[in-house]
């Protein structure tokens, strides 16, 4: 849906907001101050800042302000429209790409595979987000890993990747290339938890993905709905994974016996 009055994005994916590498910086950085913060808020109340509701109000807060950051720039340097500005658009004409997001993230995982098990035989390291997923007792607790990672993560990561960085290297180098640069960067970016190493070549091949779309639809409501998809897939693995494995193997033990 787009504001009524505001302006489209003009064709070609070039924003009216001239966005420069340092907004880009500003606005992820700001995210990433917030949650420091945030979390630091935590460990003075003797609140573990990784058990789920914590952590899922630290990223919350991270997204919220580098979102708030975004608009604020955009009333500076563009329209104040975050359609027109970033591409910001939501069609539901598009929520088909959660599906094939869930395709994509298999296919990728599935090529991947091999590299992974030949570099990490005795398995890749863990992820922080997985310690937090499976540590998911409650409900709430599940719905809010779920709401931030599968709602929260995908709006600002596709604003600040596709909708900010994506729009500035387009603008001086040509498709590949900008697809290239702005994937590489996006799948660097989660190095910041050092255990994602193991990930980073699937990240690459997503970033690719989710740049083509959002090029080729000229907005970010296919690589919104895309990424929603490949993180909603990755968090009920996470969160159901091994329950939904015990009872498979049940139904199959229980079927074996009636044979």
């Amino acid at each position: 849906m787009t504001p009524l009055g505001a302006p489209l994005p003009p064709p070609g994916y070039l924003p009216v907001a001239r966005w420069r590498y340092w907004d880009v910086i500003v606005v992820f950085f700001t995210g990433l101050i917030v949650s420091v913060f945030v979390a630091a808020g935590f460990v003075a109340a003797n609140v573990d800042p990784l058990s789920p509701l914590p952590f899922a109000g630290i990223f919350g807060a991270q997204a919220v302000s580098s979102f708030a950051m975004v608009w604020f720039l955009s009333t500076r340097k563009g329209s104040g429209s975050l359609s027109a500005d970033v591409g910001l658009i939501v069609r539901s004409s598009d929520w088909w790409g959660i599906f094939a997001g869930m395709g994509l993230q298999i296919a990728i995982a599935l090529l991947i595979a091999p590299f992974v098990l030949w570099l990490w035989p005795d398995g890749p390291p863990t992820q922080g987000i997985v310690d937090v997923a499976q540590s998911s007792d409650t409900l709430l607790e599940q719905l809010a890993i779920l709401a931030v990672v599968a709602v929260g993560a995908p709006i600002i990561e596709e604003i600040i990747f596709r909708g900010m960085l994506l729009s500035v290297l387009k603008r001086s180098l040509s498709m590949w290339p900008a697809i290239i640069i702005s994937a590489a960067i996006f799948a660097a970016i989660h190095l910041f938890d050092p255990n994602a190493i193991a990930v980073v070549p699937g990240l690459f091949l997503l970033g690719i993905a989710l740049a083509w779309a959002a090029l080729h639809r000229g907005n970010l409501s296919l690589s919104i709905a895309l990424h929603s998809g490949i993180n909603l897939l990755a968090a009920l693995s996470l969160l159901y994974g091994e329950s939904f494995l015990r009872w498979a193997e049940s139904q199959v033990e229980a079927t074996i016996r009636l044979l």
